[in-house]
């Protein structure tokens, strides 16, 4: 099998719910790039990535100018070797960020291939632990609405069979998103678990302060208190509070993952295959933080139906982030909630097309 052909496509799809808000970005549209890979046996694969502020196109540009040319005519089944060739094209460009993004897009293409080779879909191919997987929402936390439609929006969603739910934080002062939390707990309830989102806004003296009184809250997690490339900050941080740190969504090579680990800097990893360079990569960072107990919950925006898969196959993930749910349609057979478990794919592949009306109407140039 070889590869004949490589497209890609540059999208901006529009958000159908209102504009949402947390403490570092505004966010209208998601932007895709999706990659179509060819081969001479009539199979191709799908991969994409994608991002809530804009720039995507220097992605693409990455995938047709110094990618494409070296992926004609290679055996996708050999990805590991041609993904390893793509890598080192970008010495002096930089190997993470852009680079990375691109690299993981092609992944996952070459991924939708040896799947429907195998006739299986992620999952089953993997190994499954279970059948089902458990969501926690986040849709109905965003830092923009007053606290009434907080509480509104976040009771609406326990009663929709969510038991874990998670709100974003970050406002100019601290103050006021505690008492966002206590309004939020006091209306759920003490049997829901209450996870907060910072978005990387607090320095170490807020983060301390602000955790311990969070913890007075029951809250199950405090999810990016600071900058992500300071880890020594984030071990101070951890060994001061018994509240768990999670981080991950802003962290991109799996030797990171095992610096915060090894620090003690992180208790509940959010490893990301799309923030990573893909699958392969995403299964190093569980492997290791099942050596050290942790779990993996992965930060998911639009990629749900990938890390439902991967946690299904996963034993130290037992959930799965959902969100931006008004823009669950963008794929060809869409992953669905029910009664707060995610219900996995049957059709072999990767599952992560997006349907050709979105592919035509959402396309730039």
């Amino acid at each position: 099998m070889k590869i004949t052909n490589v497209e890609t496509y540059l999208l901006d799809i529009p958000l159908k719910q209102r504009a949402i808000t947390d403490s570092q970005t505004r966010l209208e549209s998601v932007e895709f790039v999706a990659v179509r890979l060819d081969t001479d046996e009539g199979i191709n694969g799908w991969g994409f990535n994608w991002n809530y502020t804009k720039g995507t196109r220097a992605v693409q540009a990455i995938i047709d100018d110094t990618y494409a040319p070296k992926l004609i005519g290679k055996d996708p089944l050999m990805y590991k070797t041609v993904l390893r060739e793509l890598h080192y094209t970008n010495h002096f460009i930089g190997q993470v960020g852009i680079t990375r993004v691109a690299l993981c897009a092609v992944e996952l293409a070459f991924w939708d291939i040896k799947l429907k080779v195998a006739n299986l879909p992620l999952w089953k191919y993997l190994g499954p632990m279970k059948d089902k997987v458990k969501a926690y929402n986040t849709d109905g936390g965003w830092l923009q609405v007053t606290t009434d439609e907080l509480i509104k929006d976040m009771t609406a969603l326990v009663e929709r069979g969510y038991d874990a739910v998670k709100m974003k934080l970050g406002l100019p002062d601290p103050r006021e998103d505690f008492k966002r939390v206590k309004a939020v707990r006091k209306a759920i309830g003490d049997d829901i678990k209450l996870m907060v989102d910072v978005n990387t806004v607090w320095d170490l003296k807020t983060s301390k302060v602000w955790g311990r009184k969070l913890e007075e809250l029951d809250v199950y997690w405090l999810e990016e208190p600071m900058n992500p490339f300071d880890k020594k900050a984030h071990a101070e941080l951890a060994q001061s509070l018994d509240l768990p740190i999670a981080i991950g969504e802003t962290i991109y090579t799996k030797y990171d993952f095992r610096d915060y680990i090894e620090m003690g800097a992180v208790d509940i990893v959010q490893a990301d295959a799309t923030k990573l360079s893909g699958i392969d990569e995403w299964l190093d960072v569980a492997a290791l933080a099942r050596c050290y107990n942790l779990e993996v919950i992965p930060h998911t925006n639009v990629q749900q139906k990938l890390h439902a898969q991967l946690a299904a196959a996963t034993p130290n993930v037992p959930m799965v982030e959902h969100c931006y749910e008004s823009i669950a349609d963008i794929w060809e057979d869409p992953i669905k909630v029910v009664n707060g478990y995610y219900t996995l794919p049957d059709e072999p592949g990767l599952g992560c097309k997006l349907t050709d009306k979105v592919l035509t109407e959402y396309r730039i140039g």
